[in-house]
This record gives structure tokens, C-alpha cells and sequence, in this order.
């Protein structure tokens, strides 16, 4: 990121935003116009509305994804905090946590009609891609960590994999594969405001027989 040119400043928020730049926690004033903002997932509001142990906004819930206290009330993904017992810390809310604490999900519910014994949720981070610019990423698996376009090909080459139907799977390959040998197709709109009538316009037969009818009787 920084030989993007990008700054990162850590332990620093925003404190606000006004007409002319951004205020920081530290201090600091950074004059602008344009501001793009990006924040991490945060569980719905309506979570912590509901009668159960919450922990920073999400649903506390035991390793078979069981919320203490409330019998046949369950929890998993974004809104729920099961601790890792690796760790001694939540399970981070991402997709491949999300997706197999489903299908264990699925298989307790299932066994909780039918008497049976309950599977605990175990699962540890495969790892961690994202794409930081055109043909570069950034990537962490099974505790490794490399950039640039290995990371990049990686990231969308499991991207496509997650997309469903293959149709959708041609299409998405078929424009990464153009993607590689020309460059972006950029679109500029214009705006142009219209010109207003200066003169008035003449009135259609109907509308002027009304308009004459409307003066004689005033």
C-alpha cells in the first residue's frame, strides 16, 4: 500500500467530516473536497434489540451454536460470538467461517429433534486474500504471507470458483481473460443543461377556445 503512495495512519479515527476536510482523532486536519469511505461489517441493530447475552452487538452462543438461555434459539455468522477454544476469541465473521457453521448448524438442529448428541463447531482460518489495486493483491494462507500478482491470481482465482451456475463462471472468465490484455474501458457521460423557451408557445386550437370562453365570462 505505501508504494501505491497510499498512507496509513493505525490507532487513528475519524472524529468528523465537514465542508473542508477531515478531522482525526489525532488531531490532525486533512483539507478535502471528496471523501470515499470504508468500514468492516457490523451485526444489525436489531440483534441487540432481542432478550439474550449480546457482546458487542452480537448474539453470545455456545460451540454447537446455542444461545444460553433461550432453548431452540440458535445463532451463526455475522451475528453470532462463538469463541474459538484455540484462540480464547470469537470466530472472525467471514464467509468460510459462515458456511460451515451452517452446515454444523444444520446437523444440530437435526439431531436436537431426534434426541441425538450435538457436533461442537471446529474450525480454523484457511487464510486471508484481497486485491489492493490492478493485478496486485495481498494474501495469508495456513499462516504464510505473500503479495503481488501470485496473491492476486489466487484471489480471483477462488473467487470464481464460489460463483455459482457456470454460466455466471464463463462470463466472469471471459472478462478477467480481456481484463489481462487491454486496458479498462472508460465511459464519460457529459451534462448540458437545457436552454429554456423564451418564447411563448402557440396554443392548439382546443386550448385556445377555452382560453377565450374563460375571458368573456370573467
Amino acid at each position: 500500500m505505501t508504494d501505491r503512495k497510499v498512507e496509513v495512519r493505525l490507532q487513528t479515527g475519524v472524529r468528523a467530516v465537514t465542508d473542508s476536510g477531515v478531522e482525526l482523532s489525532d488531531g490532525m486536519t486533512i483539507p478535502t473536497r471528496l471523501l470515499v469511505w470504508t468500514a468492516g461489517n457490523a451485526p444489525n441493530p436489531l440483534v441487540s434489540a432481542l432478550p439474550c447475552p449480546v457482546v458487542k452487538g452480537r448474539l453470545v452462543a455456545d460451540d454447537r451454536m446455542r444461545v444460553p438461555g433461550r432453548p431452540g434459539v440458535w445463532a451463526l455468522g455475522d451475528c453470532a460470538s462463538i469463541q474459538d477454544p484455540k484462540t480464547g476469541k470469537p470466530h472472525p465473521p467471514t464467509a468460510q467461517h459462515a458456511l460451515r457453521q451452517g452446515t454444523v448448524l444444520a446437523r444440530n438442529v437435526y439431531a436436537a429433534i431426534g434426541g441425538e448428541e450435538l457436533t461442537p463447531f471446529r474450525f480454523s482460518t484457511i487464510g486471508q486474500l484481497a486485491a489492493i489495486g490492478r493485478r496486485t493483491g495481498v494474501a495469508r494462507i495456513f499462516g504464510f504471507q505473500f503479495s503481488g500478482f501470485l496473491a492476486w491470481w489466487l484471489w480471483r482465482t477462488i473467487y470464481l470458483s464460489k460463483l455459482p451456475r457456470l454460466e455466471k463462471k464463463v462470463r466472469v472468465l471471459l472478462d478477467w481473460s480481456l481484463d489481462l490484455f487491454f486496458s479498462k474501458d472508460l465511459v464519460q457521460l457529459g451534462s448540458s443543461r437545457e436552454t429554456s423557451l423564451s418564447r411563448q408557445e402557440p396554443l392548439l386550437p382546443e386550448a385556445a377556445a377555452l382560453e377565450s370562453i374563460s375571458s368573456l365570462s370573467s
